[in-house]
């Protein structure tokens, strides 16, 4: 088992952006074990062909083509089942990225420079961000100056800790949620397994950052020293306004962190009192009809 990471791309009518994307991992392709292109599309489709190319240039790149379009939570079965076929050990880390983001290579040869003496993740642990954050229009690509700073955003306390047990910062995100994004996440390879192949079945992509993250062996959450991956995307969106979809997958999340305190007994009462904490919060917005809170945008600092 390695502390390299695995880079999984999950590619979805990906287009000019996977194009991108593909670049920042040309640049870093060194700094991991292995490198999968989840292609879900036809076969022979632009971005199948796309990765092929790709792959055509390294030898640590595979790519799978699911042969069809599939909802994110199916697109991420298929590529699951492929890496435990492929007999990937459960403790090997994941760097998940999506299509339209980028890999960090500075902040990701800091940590992993490729002489051996990576930075130590800890088995018990998962890793969220911090975000080098770049903003883009839906219909139209970032075109500026790849050397300008990025603000640099962070689901942990501006003030520290930096290392949180994972009930308390499910907590914090669900309390006041924070800047949260699986790109760029190194998470173990086992919580991935649990979550696909567990019961209850996780239906849609809401709160898909805490409930990969509370997988069964996973006691903290810790903050990388810097941003791994660059993020694009639109400062005005509210993850705390998504309303129905993401109260459907809160009662996913409340019926995994009960099966993680099954598997963890001593975390029964922070559980309980979570769960509590935040039925008694939504009644109450309920009763006064106040709207949910508003998304906090924690600024980490900058990057370039």
């Amino acid at each position: 088992m390695s502390n390299t990471p695995i880079l999984i791309v999950m590619v979805w009518r990906g287009g000019e952006r996977f194009t991108r994307c593909l670049a920042s991992i040309r640049e870093t392709h060194d700094l991991f074990s292995r490198i999968v292109l989840s292609v879900t599309a036809t076969e022979n489709s632009p971005d199948h062909t796309t990765a092929l190319k790709f792959a055509s240039e390294f030898s640590n790149v595979e790519v799978i083509c699911s042969g069809m379009e599939l909802p994110t939570m199916a697109h991420q079965d298929f590529w699951v089942n492929y890496l435990q076929k492929t007999e990937t050990d459960p403790g090997e880390w994941i760097y998940w990225l999506a299509y339209d983001d980028q890999v960090f290579a500075p902040g990701m040869r800091d940590l992993f420079p490729g002489n051996g003496e990576s930075f130590s993740l800890q088995t018990d642990s998962v890793y969220f961000g911090p975000w080098a954050m770049r903003h883009e229009k839906p219909d139209e690509l970032w075109n500026g100056g790849e050397s300008s700073p990025m603000e640099t955003w962070t689901s942990f306390p501006t003030n520290g800790p930096l290392k949180l047990p994972l009930i308390t910062w499910i907590g914090d995100q669900l309390v006041q949620p924070t800047y949260m994004q699986m790109s760029g996440s190194l998470i173990p390879f086992r919580n991935y397994v649990e979550l696909s192949h567990g019961t209850p079945k996780k239906s849609g992509p809401m709160r898909i950052e805490m409930a990969t993250a509370a997988g069964t062996f996973t006691k903290y959450v810790l903050e990388l020293p810097k941003p791994i991956s660059v993020i694009y995307g639109r400062s005005n969106s509210d993850r705390a306004s998504y309303g129905n979809d993401a109260r459907k997958e809160d009662s996913h999340l409340v019926r995994w962190l009960l099966r993680y305190a099954k598997a963890n007994p001593n975390q029964w009462a922070n559980v309980i009192s979570m769960i509590a904490q935040q039925a008694l919060a939504i009644t109450i917005r309920k009763a006064t009809k106040n709207p949910a809170p508003q998304e906090e945008w924690r600024v980490r600092g900058t990057a370039n």
